[in-house]
């Protein structure tokens, strides 16, 4: 991936930068008003691989890769004065802030996601509803559900969430990439985890525990590993899969500032763990 000092240049209008990105682009679209560039390559399997460098006013900026589906193929690419709009061969069209086009989305990996594809098109032609930080309070308005009351749209986390009662405590659920409609539309599934979420945690400690383990263990360790883990917030994927995160409330198992995630399909079929920091 390009130094973000190449975009800045080609941003300026620097004829050997622009060259040199024009040389294997697809497509390029060099974006003054969004100081914005996006450079798509074809790739040699028939996929894609797209870059995302947005300068900053001082300078920095950020370079990401932007994952678009197989299904989208780039065909052009454009801008107004606060979006891009990427168009497909089959005509198809996406406009969205590049925030938006950045924006992370959470989804269940390939290897055991097998709509993993499917639900990366939904995401990536949803990605103009993805809520932004500094969306004014009309685009964000509160989401009501029985069982876990009013779920709140939060600017510094950017998304929707809510506190809910579980195990005579606080737990944190929120909703990934999801704005208001999304939101009300998984909010019964998630009020159906989080009223299973004892089962779901249990299964989940235990998939944690044979994903970790080497073998050589005894069933007591077994049984004090399983005793420490709790959860301790709830995430809902677009997708309607989810992750559970866990607190160790021995301080045992794992190193300070770290704790586990295991990843579930929606039919709360453990298939994934991570190590969160």
């Amino acid at each position: 991936m390009r130094a973000l000092e190449v975009f800045a240049r080609a941003l300026r209008g620097d004829r050997e930068s622009l060259e040199a990105l024009r040389r294997d682009a697809r497509v390029l679209c060099v974006a003054e008003a969004l100081s914005t560039v996006l450079h798509v390559v074809a790739e040699p399997d028939g996929g894609q691989r797209a870059v995302l460098a947005t300068v900053g006013p001082s300078g920095g900026g950020i370079v990401s890769l932007l994952e678009v589906p197989r299904s989208f193929r780039v065909e052009d690419a454009g801008h107004d004065a606060t979006h891009l709009v990427l168009r497909a061969a089959d005509g198809r069209t996406v406009r969205a802030t590049p925030g938006q086009f950045r924006a992370h989305v959470r989804l269940l990996p390939p290897e055991q996601n097998p709509s993993y594809e499917e639900q990366l098109t939904e995401a990536f032609l949803a990605a103009p509803l993805r809520p932004e930080g500094d969306w004014p309070s009309d685009r964000t308005p509160p989401v009501r559900c029985e069982g876990l009351g009013t779920i709140a749209f939060d600017a510094d986390l950017v998304g929707y969430g809510v506190a809910v009662a579980f195990g005579g405590r606080s737990l944190w659920l929120s909703f990934d990439a999801a704005d208001a409609g999304r939101t009300a539309e998984l909010a019964p599934h998630a009020r159906g985890l989080v009223e299973a979420l004892t089962s779901v945690g249990a299964a989940g400690g235990e998939f944690l525990w044979h994903w970790g383990s080497d073998g050589t263990e005894s069933p007591e360790e077994e049984a004090r590993f399983l005793d420490a883990l709790r959860p301790g917030s709830l995430v809902v994927y677009r997708s309607g899969d989810f992750e559970v995160h866990f607190d160790d409330t021995s301080g045992d198992h794992f190193p300070e500032g770290y704790w586990p995630a295991v990843r579930y399909r929606a039919d709360r079929t453990p298939v994934a763990v991570s190590v969160e920091a």
